[in-house]
């Protein structure tokens, strides 16, 4: 393989981690914003492949055209053209079928576009996993692994289209958006471990790495994962108290313990993370990365802080959300850096 399809495919692989976490990011505006809905149907949006800009769109009137599969909202309800049509000077019925996957039937304009967009991150993320997925195999005789994990990637990216396809029939409901989170974290994981598999090889020191150090790294991870499932949990709490309750400053008040044991699971996130950073001290490489991962928690609390106290500002549950992936990823890299050296 040559050193320039090397260079390459590491460069990919930064890439993809870049647009993953672009994709959190949208995401995590969806959520906030409400807009999870935005578009009742997928892979399409209201049965467009680029959505509609106003309600004219979506609307019946003499001597418009719709073809196979839009949608209109009529009777407060969706319909879906069963074929070609060009509309008379009344409304046909058999022309049109009531959408049944949900009653769902609201058009917002920044909602949908919210939701597109997000759509779109996951598309455009989409090319350079293939690419790298299909430079992969220049790696044949020497990395085999980069094959299944470039797969596994692409495997991954399906799996998540699919899921955001079981969110939207579901019309947000059940466990379904944790997963979808869970396999998102899954393909940062892949792809940091694919990082640390093709980038330059540095001499390290490796005094203060012992196997209670990997194990107490590894249980970090692990207790980060859980947090953000706990958070997804509450979450998903909270988008069902704003369908009844507007008033944010409420909405605290009304969650379930779930909400504490994540709050308070908060310190022992802070415990195991500030020892691990006592026992880094004696070297400098070993100390920066733990460092950085103490930082990050400590703007995750006060995010924290910000959402429990201040009402749940909309723009702060994105920014808790994304930072979360974050720690994981610098939790994920100190793992795999304190494993190998």
């Amino acid at each position: 393989m040559t050193t320039l399809t090397k260079s390459t495919f590491l460069k990919l692989i930064i890439i993809n981690l870049i647009l993953v976490f672009v994709v959190i990011a949208a995401g995590a505006i969806v959520r906030a914003t409400g807009s999870g809905m935005g578009c009742p149907d997928w892979p399409t949006c209201f049965g467009k492949l680029i959505p509609p800009t106003n309600i004219d769109q979506l609307t019946w009137f003499p001597d418009k055209s719709f073809s196979e599969g839009e949608m209109i909202i009529k009777d407060e309800k969706l319909l879906v053209a069963l074929s070609d049509v060009k509309t008379g000077n009344s409304f046909t019925a058999n022309n049109w079928q009531e959408y049944e996957k949900h009653d769902y039937a609201i058009f917002n304009p920044l909602h949908t576009w919210v939701e597109f967009i997000n759509r779109l991150a996951t598309v455009v993320l989409g090319f350079p996993v293939m690419l790298m997925f299909a430079l992969s195999f220049f790696y044949w005789k020497d990395k085999k692994k980069n094959i299944v994990l470039s797969g596994l990637v692409v495997f991954l990216i399906g799996f998540q289209a699919w899921l955001g396809k079981i969110v939207v029939d579901r019309n947000l409901q059940g466990t379904t958006i944790t997963y979808h989170m869970i396999g998102v974290f899954a393909i940062l994981a892949v792809l940091i471990w694919m990082w640390h598999i093709n980038k330059n090889k540095e001499n390290r020191t490796s005094l203060g790495i012992t196997p209670i150090f990997k194990n107490v790294i590894l249980g970090s991870v692990l207790l980060t994962l859980l947090m953000v499932i706990l958070g997804t949990q509450v979450r998903e709490e909270i988008d069902l108290i704003a369908k009844t309750t507007p008033d944010r400053s409420l909405w605290i008040d009304q969650l379930s313990n779930m909400f504490i044991i994540h709050r308070t699971a908060t310190w022992l996130v802070v415990i195991v993370n500030g020892w691990l950073l006592y026992k880094a001290a004696k070297e400098n490489w070993l100390r920066s990365k733990v460092s950085r991962v103490i930082a990050l928690i400590a703007l995750e609390v006060v995010l924290g802080i910000i959402l429990s106290y201040l009402n749940v500002p909309a723009v702060a549950q994105p920014m808790h959300l994304f930072v979360a992936a974050l720690i994981f990823a610098c939790q994920f890299d100190l793992l795999l850096t304190a494993n190998k050296s």
